[in-house]
């Protein structure tokens, strides 16, 4: 047995497999077992909220990332597209279903319009969100149709997308940027919209390690909540994630709590 094992060892085959395990896992030598975890939750109520000055930043991806593996640990949270100008969500979940603007318009079918994304109740923005935008409507839409769930809200880019009566009913807001040149730029330059805003704000950083997001938040003075590391699933729109990326999200479930 220990020769099998010796040539097995030293065979092709075993290199390949380390090496696919290592992508699988993000786990470099020695291999550590892999033990599985409950996937964390938001707790009831909790609003959250993803947003940044340019897009491109990962934050319709982080936000549904979020409200998908609270589902999967036994919360699932409302998701709110409010991206006002270029909504995603949609499309991306390949679904085609009322939008915030019919919700909006229909009062007392609010409840019954919330479509579903896999577990996740899920209302999709509409391009046409940015031409009838009325903070107060919107709040209260959203108290309606969350039923006391948590609130796990895309606010899109863009400094408009900063309400104030809107942040002020969020527990937390989180600015998502990339490592890129240009989107660490659009960072430093949103920080000023943000000295003021009414609620906690913090960073995710999408597509680095943790040391170089711990600096960047660092330099930008919010608290660090996860680094995504890169995952070259979500660069394609899969929504299917590596084993990395999924206890960063955990890591950020636990942050907001």
């Amino acid at each position: 047995m220990s020769r099998v094992r010796a040539w097995l060892d030293a065979s092709p085959l075993a290199a390949l497999g380390l090496a696919l395990m290592r992508e699988a896992t993000g786990q470099v030598e020695p291999l550590a077992p892999l033990v599985p975890t409950r996937p964390a939750a938001l707790r009831r109520g909790k609003r959250i909220a993803f947003w940044s000055l340019a897009a491109g930043g990962g934050a319709s991806t982080v936000a549904a990332l979020l409200a998908h593996r609270s589902a999967a640990g036994g919360e699932a949270p409302l998701l709110v597209d409010l991206d006002r100008w270029a909504p995603s969500l949609a499309l991306r979940a390949g679904l085609s279903a009322a939008t915030i603007v019919d919700a909006l318009v229909q009062p007392g079918r609010e409840r019954e319009l919330v479509s579903r994304w896999s577990a996740v109740p899920f209302l999709p923005g509409s391009p046409s969100f940015h031409a009838s935008f009325d903070a107060a409507r919107v709040c209260a839409l959203l108290e309606t149709v969350a039923e006391g769930r948590a609130l796990v809200a895309d606010l899109g880019a863009g400094a408009d997308a900063l309400e104030h009566e809107l942040l002020a009913t969020l527990d937390r807001l989180c600015v998502v940027s990339g490592t890129h040149t240009a989107q660490l730029q659009a960072l430093f330059c949103a920080v000023p919209l943000l000295e003021r805003a009414p609620c906690a704000v913090g960073l995710v950083v999408t597509a680095a390690d943790p040391e170089d997001a711990a600096r960047i938040a660092g330099r930008v003075g919010f608290p660090l909540l996860a680094a995504i590391p890169s995952d070259p699933y979500l660069a394609t729109d899969d929504f299917a994630a590596r084993a990395p990326t999924l206890r960063a999200v955990d890591e950020l479930l636990r942050s907001l709590h």
